[in-house]
């Protein structure tokens, strides 16, 4: 009890004192006064200018550590480190030395380039705000121009990215109601982390009454959410704060793992710690030193928040850890040394949008938050995070009529934590202004774009584009959609080629090429070796689309639609009066829409839709709405499938009418993309084509597994779960809802993640054994899974991104389970499908294409092609990628073009010539 008022008397008197800074600043070559010099107490609102004689006054209830700063443009800034401990009055005189090597305004703003600007939107994501924080659309840097960046290479260290600005960055927060001026000192990305330094003066907007309420709300409400806050109330032993619930986390212990359950995991995982059970003690300094026990899980209480560490809490958590044993503060609750203390989860999210100045003091005593104010701003933010947008190139800048065309690309995400909830189809269209000539889809694979078609030999020549959207795309403006400049031309002639050194583009991302060539028989064989580094020679992870031409038949064109400008979608945000009708669903297959008609008035429109592929091959089923109207996705298979439609009552029996409805196309665009290129003529000997004959159509997409070839070892003829968890480490768990819970299964809602965001899917698609179990019911899918104990169990695989090839049936995820026992057969066989009363329409899967032939027969001649190589889907391992290439004999040289994004989300793209 003594402690406690001691430190409340410590406390109370350290808030009650005034203290006052008196000096003086001037040029430190002539002595002369620089009078309208600035002078602040850094992290404060306290600050002046001087007057006429170059002095300044000072006065507020100040930190005891208190750094202060005096700048005047054109001179560098001086810093002074203070410590006012029971000192009414400090007197500090500052000498400011003139700048030479300070760069003019339009100097700065010459240097801007595209390396810059992607540098600085990685900077405004470090120093400003998070990209999904509701603030980011109201703070903003009124003069960017300041800041530059260089590369920093550390021997036998980390090496980073450094920021620095040789004048004051001037920041406007229009979410708390200040103007900024940060002296940056220090600003450091690295891969593994971040960190930025610097003396900062806050001056109070003066607005409206309206806006300055709101503005007291949102400074309180960020005030009670921080570290300053929750350091405080441990000072002062606040006892079950409304605000904040410390825990100790304790580690993970061997023979038990951890669920997101948190009434479980409580007194097991997480202890609660009382505030006065925390050890503090006053240093003698005015300050105090907190002793924490290990990693402390904190609960903010009043901010609702959605998380998905825990299934069953909904406000956010934060987790603080001291290094060290402990961190120092002062009597506010401020941190004296940042480093001492490790903050990461709510807490981890703090940048200058929400960090408040130190002399902050809040206006109310309880503030409740919500997700939705603080990450959700307005409606158009919330849609703008559920936005997604094709990125497609060609094997080839131009083509002839009758050529094979393959496409490969990437989806781009407004926020890739979204992914696994947005589109599975891609739609493709051959355009020209005003007019669509083909349509194709193509299936989206872990966001990766492959496909190709042939064109129609009579296709006239001319500049044509390729149009890339998805169907939920199709709710957003135009702009989300791709266009892809596609000139058709007369084959007798070929675009005079442009210089090919002018298409790289690496940014911070180095490629490099080693290729050795061997002979055979047949055809040549390039050993290719492509090595990915950032910009610190250190490997890098990269995924891309490569293709190799034969340079003296396939001209260079550099692009227009290159994914580096592509990515100036990220920046593009929608208006915040965006309103859509929503009328396009997400699709996670082959979609089929239509209506249903009763067969008298008693019948209601809202019936279950059973929709079903061929003979059985796939069957799901859905609800029609109010009006009669259904929506079915998740089918998969190429070409055209006969599908049958009906409403189907108890006994199985269908009913009234079903009406198929085509999927509607978007308009014809009134504008496409043109490549700008002059012809010259081509030699009649050397005419090569891509021919679609050279290669082998893909076969069905799904293949039915039967009896005789059913394997466990390749997961029953389907490729490799999404996640896999073996005997060892199952043993590891009381029951199987806790073996699918770390495998980011929610056993109580039976759903995976974000997964179907928004969708009513249903319990994923069971296999046991190799037998399936679809569309069970909520009660009947817990009570099979329930009736698994995890010993008798060999292997359990999920499938929630690679679902696609089981179609409607695992529309909401796959799990596989593999028991001892091993039992191997398949529902499969032996079945016939009675479509008697059902509609039976032919509805377009995904388009069949022939994939480029990577080994052809080593005992068949290879002859000259233009496309020599082509992956859509690359990607390196340890920042290498390696492949043999078959080139024809004949072929003198190569370009090899190279684009994509690296892990990081840094776009590069090269083109590498090849003289053989």
């Amino acid at each position: 009890m003594r402690l406690i008022l001691l430190l409340l008397f410590f406390l109370v008197q350290g808030l009650g004192f005034s203290q006052t800074i008196i000096g003086t600043v001037r040029e430190k070559s002539s002595g002369l006064p620089l009078p309208f010099a600035n002078v602040f107490v850094s992290n404060t609102t306290f600050g002046k200018a001087t007057d006429k004689d170059g002095k300044f006054r000072i006065s507020g209830n100040l930190p005891q550590e208190i750094e202060v700063v005096a700048s005047f443009v054109g001179y560098i800034t001086e810093v002074k480190k203070v410590s006012i401990r029971g000192q009414s009055e400090i007197f500090l005189d500052f000498e400011l030395s003139f700048n030479e090597s300070n760069l003019s305004e339009i100097e700065l703003k010459a240097k801007r380039d595209k390396a810059w600007e992607r540098e600085f939107r990685r900077f405004e994501e470090v120093f400003l705000a998070l990209p999904d924080d509701s603030y980011k659309p109201k703070i903003e840097i009124v003069n960017p121009w300041v800041v530059d960046f260089e590369k920093v290479r550390v021997q036998n260290g980390a090496n980073y990215l450094r920021a620095s600005a040789q004048e004051p960055i001037k920041i406007i927060n229009r979410a708390l109601g200040y103007e900024i001026d940060y002296y940056l000192q220090d600003f450091r990305v690295l891969r593994v982390g971040s960190r930025f330094y610097g003396q900062v003066f806050y001056e109070p907007i003066q607005g409206e009454p309206e806006q300055e309420e709101a503005w007291d709300l949102a400074r309180d409400e960020n005030y009670y959410s921080s570290i300053r806050y929750l350091n405080q109330s441990i000072l002062l032993n606040l006892a079950d704060t409304k605000h904040f619930r410390i825990y100790h986390a304790i580690p993970d212990e061997l023979d038990r793992v951890r669920t997101n359950d948190f009434t479980r995991e409580l007194n097991k995982s997480i202890i609660p710690i009382a505030n006065d059970s925390i050890l503090k003690r006053p240093l003698g300094d005015g300050n105090f030193r907190i002793f924490l026990p290990g990693r402390m899980e904190i609960h903010h209480l009043d901010k609702e928040w959605r998380n998905d560490y825990y299934t069953n809490i909904y406000h956010a958590i934060s987790w603080i850890q001291a290094p060290d044993g402990y961190y120092d503060v002062d009597r506010n609750g401020v941190l004296l040394n940042p480093t001492q203390l490790v903050l990461s989860g709510y807490l981890g999210r703090q940048r200058m949008a929400r960090i408040l100045p130190l002399d902050f003091e809040p206006k109310t005593d309880f503030v409740v938050g919500s997700m939705t104010e603080e990450v959700v701003h307005d409606q158009g933010q919330k849609f703008n995070r559920l936005r997604e947008k094709p990125w497609i190139t060609t094997n080839k800048p131009y083509y002839y009529p009758g050529e094979a065309v393959w496409i490969g690309g990437q989806m781009l995400y407004q926020e890739a934590i979204w992914s696994d909830t947005l589109s599975r189809v891609i739609h493709v269209d051959l355009v020209a202004p005003d007019s669509v000539f083909q349509s194709y889809q193509f299936p989206i694979e872990n966001s990766r774009i492959s496909g190709g078609f042939v064109l129609p030999s009579d296709l006239p020549v001319g500049n044509y584009a390729l149009r890339a959207y998805t169907n939920w795309s199709l709710n957003y403006p135009a702009s989300d959609q791709f266009h892809l400049e596609f000139p058709v031309i007369d084959p007798r002639y070929k675009p005079k080629p442009e210089n090919p050194v002018e298409d790289s583009f690496m940014g911070s991302v180095e490629v490099t090429e080693t290729y050795s060539i061997s002979d055979s028989l047949s055809y040549r064989v390039m050993d290719l070796e492509l090595n990915f580094l950032d910009e610190f020679q250190n490997p890098l992870e990269a995924k891309f689309v490569i293709t190799m031409t034969d340079a003296e038949e396939v001209s260079f064109l550099k692009p227009k639609s290159d994914l580096e400008s592509s990515l100036n979608w990220f920046d593009k945000m929608l208006p915040k009066d965006f309103s859509s009708e929503w009328s396009r669903q997400i699709e996670y297959g082959i979609s089929v829409q239509g209506e249903f008609i009763p067969a008298n008035r008693r019948q209601s429109f809202s019936q279950r839709i059973t929709v079903v592929r061929g003979d059985l091959e796939d069957f799901g089923q859905v609800k029609s709405d109010s009006s009669g109207r259904f929506w079915a996705t998740g089918l998969y298979y190429s070409g055209t499938a006969q599908i049958a439609i009906a409403a189907v009552n108890e006994k199985s029996r269908p009913f009234g009418t079903v009406k198929w409805i085509p999927m509607a196309k978007p308009s014809p665009p009134t504008f496409i993309p043109i490549l700008e290129y002059d012809l010259i003529s081509r030699p009649t000997e050397s005419q090569f084509l891509d021919t679609s004959g050279d290669y082998i159509l893909l076969e069905e997409f799904v293949k039915e597994v039967s009896k005789d070839n059913l394997s466990d070892s390749d997961w029953y003829g389907y490729s490799e779960p999404d996640r896999v968890m073996d005997e060892n480490s199952i043993k590891l768990s009381t029951t199987l809802c806790d073996v699918l819970q770390r495998m980011g299964f929610n056993c109580r809602s039976q759903r995976f993640g974000n997964y179907t965001y928004g969708e009513r899917t249903g319990s994923p698609l069971l296999i046991i054994d190799g037998f399936k179990y679809p569309f069970l019911e909520g009660g009947e899918f817990k009570e099979l899974l329930d009736s698994f104990v995890p010993q008798e169990l060999e292997s359990v695989g999920v499938y929630t991104y690679g679902n696609m090839v089981f179609g409607m049936a695992g529309y909401a995820g796959v799990i596989v389970l593999k028991t001892k026992r091993g039992q191997k057969f398949t529902v499969d066989s032996d079945r016939k499908f009675n479509s008697d009363g059902f509609g039976i329409f032919p509805v377009p899967g995904f388009t069949d294409f022939a994939p480029f032939l990577k080994n052809p027969p080593s005992d068949q001649y290879l002859r000259r092609k233009p496309t020599i190589y082509w992956e859509p889907v690359a990607e390196t391992s340890n920042g290498q990628f390696q492949s043999k290439v078959k080139v024809p004999y004949g072929t003198k040289s190569i370009h090899i073009r190279v684009e994509g994004r690296s892990d990081d989300g840094e776009a590069f793209s090269k083109l590498i010539q090849i003289e053989l």
